[in-house]
């Protein structure tokens, strides 16, 4: 399954501050480029959060919804229920670095060709490195809007 990494650092905010707009998908996407939307799913159950993506990636719209779930600690776990691709998982993880907060966004994922993955996956890989550092980006003005509030 490839897996795609990115992490950054957001300096002057805590930890918690940070976490409080990584919980927020629709204020991170609203400021990610290639996101088309965010649309939260209502469900009864209030142990994890139901939103649905649709991204451009490669050129085309690609739709999935994920269960997302917080915790143990400053961490938000997500995978796929339904969608575009075979599998999408991940997480958000914060901790705390000198006078900021380290943020990491890990993904794993398969497209559900198998034929065609060795030819996929290294563009497929490029596309989701490129969503992960776009989500990081779009996260870090987030925070530095919110420290001007």
């Amino acid at each position: 399954m490839p897996e795609v990494q990115a992490d950054t650092l957001i300096e002057g905010r805590t930890p918690d501050e940070v976490w409080a707009i990584v919980k927020d998908s629709s204020l991170v996407a609203s400021r990610a480029r290639h996101v088309v939307a965010v649309q939260p799913q209502y469900d009864q159950d209030t142990t994890f959060r139901i939103n649905e993506w649709t991204v451009l990636l490669n050129g085309s719209e690609v739709t999935w919804r994920q269960r997302e779930a917080a915790g143990p600690g400053l961490r938000l776990r997500f995978e796929q229920t339904a969608g575009d691709l075979e599998t999408l998982s991940g997480e958000w993880s914060l901790t705390a670095a000198g006078t900021g907060t380290r943020i990491s966004l890990a993904l794993d994922y398969e497209l559900g060709v198998d034929g065609l993955a060795p030819l996929l996956e290294p563009i497929w890989s490029q596309s989701f490195q490129a969503h992960a550092d776009e989500l990081l980006r779009a996260l870090t003005t987030c925070a530095a809007q919110k420290r001007a509030i």
